[in-house]
């Protein structure tokens, strides 16, 4: 017992950190892309998710050093907790698996310091713990949460805003982030056309967007964006896509899709970049299209943008 009493009070140490850094400097402990997207999509802040976190191991620390006292009751209701604690964990677990596709490594963190605290409290614990765990775990492995994405208005669902200047000629979706250097000079260099409509979709939640212009949506869903991205193995943004009524070409990386809309846009007078020979196309029924270099990842931020070219359009016939 007296390790389930130490690792519970981490855990108080660890939440109390974690809440004074995003109450004072509106930071936090972890500053992956998992976790940003994952407090993105909660509709509690996490700043109350964390107080929360951490009355719950303040509580489960005195109840544990009363239990090495003999008291049954707080020994009860600390094994009730602690499996309480693991069920919402199960739920959180399954929604980044799920829905999110991403993960958060503050909240692994959390679940492996619950996992702890249950093994060393003996092995009857663990197994009630890992019963109502599993349970958790098998119930959403059985939903089917794509359903809604699958149909025809899931890109209008993942958009943010529309730019739809009148006589457009052509229609394109804008995948990018919010900490992608690349996508911000496409997104700037579009703001200088009026020849094509854009939609923009984010793969993240975007507190600050401005294009002349452009009409925004509410309620949008950046997950419908990055499992669009995902089921084509496309791991980088930015990302364009045409739609036309015969084919779906998909352009990946600044430069290539720079170029694309400078011929079908007419986005200012210079000549092509380079791109990389026709060797570097790839149709969309391809395992894996080969990453590009001017791009940034939809599972971390982007820094620097490189200075090398990109891959040319993959195009396919729906």
């Amino acid at each position: 017992m007296i390790v389930s009493l130490l690792t519970a009070i981490v855990g108080v140490i660890l939440t109390a950190i974690q809440a004074l850094l995003i109450h004072l400097q509106d930071t936090s402990l972890c500053q992956d892309e998992g976790c940003r997207i994952v407090d993105a999509m909660t509709t509690v802040d996490p700043l109350y998710f964390n107080l929360a976190g951490l009355a719950f191991f303040l509580v489960i620390s005195f109840g544990l050093s009363r239990a090495r006292r003999g008291s049954d009751n707080w020994r009860r209701l600390v094994s009730l907790l602690l499996i309480a604690a693991l069920a919402a964990e199960g739920v959180l677990l399954s929604f980044q698996t799920v829905v999110a596709q991403v993960y958060c490594s503050y909240c692994l963190i959390i679940l492996a310091l619950l996992l702890i605290i249950n093994l060393f409290l003996g092995l009857k614990q663990m197994a009630k713990a890992l019963l109502v765990f599993g349970s958790v775990l098998l119930a959403f492995a059985s939903l089917d949460f794509s359903a809604s994405a699958d149909n025809d208005n899931s890109l209008q669902e993942g958009t943010l805003a529309h730019f739809q200047p009148s006589g457009a000629t052509h229609h394109f979706y804008l995948f990018f982030s919010s900490t992608c250097n690349h996508c911000e000079t496409i997104i700037e260099e579009l703001s200088g056309s009026n020849h094509c409509a854009v939609s923009f979709n984010p793969i993240d939640t975007i507190t600050s967007f401005a294009f002349p212009g452009a009409t925004f949506t509410e309620g949008y869903r950046p997950q419908v964006n990055r499992s669009f991205l995902k089921k084509l193995e496309v791991l980088e943004v930015p990302v364009l896509l045409e739609r036309t009524d015969e084919t779906i070409t998909i352009i990946r990386g600044a430069t290539a899709i720079r170029n694309h809309l400078r011929k079908q846009c007419g986005l200012g007078d210079a000549a092509p970049l380079p791109t990389q020979s026709p060797s570097g196309q790839s149709s969309l029924s391809t395992p894996l299209l080969p990453p590009v270099e001017n791009g940034c990842s939809i599972l971390s931020d982007c820094e620097e943008p490189p200075e090398t070219s990109t891959a040319p359009p993959a195009t396919a016939t729906p």
